[in-house]
């Protein structure tokens, strides 16, 4: 179980320095692309949402809507659960096919432009962590930037457009007890380069045709690189891994070894580690989708006291840590606010401005950055944890000798301030990124974190 938490803390870093150096991809029943033959479907959750949001915001549910044109705008299960969870054993519903009228994975209708970034449809709790301000309720016409959080408290779900329709595109759709960000980029009219990290929970993507571009997904255990595909990843809390493919090929890769999915063959990693590619007809993909996230929750639920004090272990251990480089962060605040202005009047920077600046930004940034790997995940997976445990799993003493229930009754206050400085230090990233301009600092940045162990995801140019 340490070796994936430190994979997990690892994985979690090459996706947040892929800004650097990037000049540009069963069982929960939150949203799936309804094009999908096999629409997420989750552990059955409390109707209470335990999300932060709904301790920061006063209003955090949103009613489902479908984005124009749209009769069934997710395509998505019912979230109504057909019975309540048996305490300590989730048992996920079948998944179940949806025919929706209109495809919101599809190209755009005519005379509809999104954002990018823009939320397209929402239903129960969607929060986005960004900087400045405490987790903010989300709902269609939103916009995500990039390296903001957004979040789906239990059942909840949301689907968001990244350029779809356009050259390496993409709609993503995010089940309950999600948390995920993006960074997007695109070089030219035929190329963009995308990478998402999969906090928690589960997605259902459709990336339309890739030119010379790339799309990356980093989860718990493995990195994917896509190109253009439908496609589904589902986690657990234990960083257990399926990787679902409709069309196209996704390469599977956990560091040690590389696997491949794709129509008739699904990858998948349990907890222990490795990858394993199992022969899966298309029928019969949903029920295998289905049944796995079945039998992946009910062998978690064992181990959910054991993750949670993990997890929790975690934070208290590393947060020292990241208090201390979040401090030297923003004494640089002044130069922060130059380039956060700079930025959105529209300025280019040149990779001569700011030298000194940058040099001292940098040494901060990257203390800060070294500290969040060590929280980002288990904060995230902490959130689904507790809905978990309002649904009776993990439910008993902590390692230390908390209540389970204690521990989660001060979850949200006590993590309150670290989501917060968690936010600032990926908005100094971005910004950071922004200002270098592709000036040598920039690439020494980025070589500077293959020392943090991870992968060369963050290192492609």
């Amino acid at each position: 179980m340490k070796r994936t938490l430190v994979r997990s803390i690892a994985i979690v870093g090459t996706s947040l320095l892929i800004a650097l150096a990037m000049t540009a991809c069963g069982g929960q029943k939150p949203s799936v692309e309804p094009a999908f033959t096999t629409p997420i479907a989750s552990p059955e959750q409390p109707a209470q949402d335990s999300s932060p949001s709904q301790a920061d915001t006063a209003d955090s549910t949103t009613t489902g809507s479908s984005s124009p044109g749209t009769s069934e705008p997710s395509g998505l299960p019912s979230t109504t659960p057909s019975s309540a969870p048996k305490p300590g054993k989730p048992t996920p519903p079948a998944a179940t096919a949806v025919t929706p009228t209109e495809r919101p994975g599809d190209a755009p209708q005519a005379g509809i432009q999104h954002k990018i970034g823009e939320l397209v449809f929402t239903e129960g709790s969607v929060s986005i962590h960004r900087a400045g301000a405490t987790p903010e309720r989300a709902d269609i016409g939103s916009v995500v930037r990039a390296y903001d959080v957004l979040v789906t408290g239990p059942k909840s779900r949301a689907e968001i457009d990244i350029a779809s329709g356009s050259s390496g595109g993409a709609s993503i759709k995010l089940a309950e007890n999600t948390a995920f960000y993006f960074d997007t980029k695109e070089l030219s009219e035929a190329q963009r380069k995308t990478v998402l990290q999969l906090l928690s929970g589960s997605l259902a993507i459709k990336v339309d045709k890739l030119a010379n571009g790339s799309f990356q997904v980093g989860t718990d255990s493995a990195i994917l690189g896509v190109r253009g595909t439908v496609f589904i990843v589902d986690t657990v809390p234990d960083g257990s891994l399926l990787v679902s493919c409709e069309t196209g090929a996704v390469s599977v890769s956990d560091g040690d070894a590389s696997s491949m999915a794709k129509p008739g063959e699904v990858v998948q990693m349990s907890q222990s580690g490795g990858l394993q590619r199992v022969d899966v007809q298309a029928s019969e993909l949903a029920s295998y989708r289905g049944g796995w996230r079945t039998d992946a929750y009910e062998a978690f639920a064992s181990k959910a006291l054991t993750y949670t004090s993990s997890y929790a272990i975690a934070i208290e251990e590393g947060k020292p840590a990241f208090d201390t480089a979040l401090a030297r962060l923003l004494a640089q605040k002044p130069t922060l606010d130059a380039w956060r202005t700079a930025k959105g009047q529209g300025k280019t920077p040149r990779f001569t401005d700011w030298i000194l600046e940058k040099k001292a930004v940098s040494s901060a940034l990257f203390d800060c950055l070294k500290a969040l790997f060590a929280l980002e995940r288990p904060y995230y997976r902490l959130i689904e944890l507790k809905a978990l445990h309002a649904a009776g799993t993990g439910v008993g003493k902590l390692s230390d000798g908390r209540s389970s229930a204690a521990y989660f009754s001060t979850f949200d206050a006590s993590t309150r301030e670290l989501s917060l400085g968690m936010a600032r230090v990926r908005e100094a990233l971005v910004l950071f990124s922004w200002a270098s301009a592709g000036s040598p600092l920039g690439d020494l940045f980025g070589s500077k974190a293959q020392g943090l162990g991870t992968s060369s995801i963050m290192l492609e140019g």
